[in-house]
């Protein structure tokens, strides 16, 4: 399966939040849950299983200047093996103007055992943007080893690279040391904006966590638990 879903949110002349222009393809469906304040909720909303094997699926948001948008979502998305044994691939590509604020938050990815998922997403932003992008990956539901997971992020300010690496997870050496340890939830959160986290690390024997400065307005922080 094909899928494009594109959002354009902007403000309007009383200063609230508006969609100025959202086309949106099954599985990748949104809907606005809180709207006519400065700040608009847009929740994702699974239209169909999946991502499954073979399907390329795209995801595009744009925050105009000065708007505020919360992304979540109302389930966490299942990434199941296809009849063809293909892969399957969810590009994001979020872009957030001049004194635009972006809360992205959608529950993590779960990957079930037999499949082999690539999520890609892109932040273009500016340095009076303010955004939190949270992305989580869950390994495997309960009782089970994943499938392949591969998580790309690029993240830009005003142009310049601030981040553009690649995690891959996977059952045998890509669970082991060296990888991502005994970890079966991984969380990564990007925080763009003048109020950083201060850099810190915390390891127990359930989860590691740690967060560092990319730039003088951009961190991140990471954090893998056992569940």
């Amino acid at each position: 399966m094909d899928a494009i879903t594109e959002i354009e949110v902007a403000l309007d002349r009383r200063g609230n939040t508006v969609v100025r222009r959202m086309q949106c393809e099954a599985p990748l469906l949104v809907r606005a849950v809180e709207a006519g304040g400065r700040t608009l909720s847009l929740a994702m909303v699974n239209g169909a299983a999946g991502p499954l094997g073979g399907d390329r699926l795209m995801f595009r948001l744009r925050v105009g200047s000065g708007a505020s948008v919360d992304v979540s979502s109302v389930a966490a998305a299942m990434a199941q093996p296809g009849p063809s044994g293909e892969p399957s691939t969810l590009t994001i590509d979020l872009v957030v103007g001049d004194g635009a604020t972006l809360h992205w938050s959608p529950q993590p990815m779960v990957s079930v055992i037999g499949s082999d998922h690539r999520t890609v997403m892109s932040l273009s932003a500016t340095s009076t943007s303010v955004v939190t992008m949270c992305e989580g990956v869950s390994l495997g539901r309960h009782g089970e080893a994943s499938g392949r997971l591969a998580m790309r992020q690029r993240v830009t300010i005003d142009g310049a690279a601030v981040l553009d690496h690649e995690t891959i997870f996977g059952p045998g050496a890509l669970s082991g040391p060296g990888a991502h340890g005994n970890g079966r939830s991984v969380t990564s959160v990007v925080h763009i904006g003048p109020n950083l986290p201060e850099p810190c690390a915390q390891v127990t024997d359930q989860c590691v966590s740690a967060t560092f400065h990319l730039s003088p307005l951009c961190a991140l922080t990471t954090t893998s638990a056992s569940r």
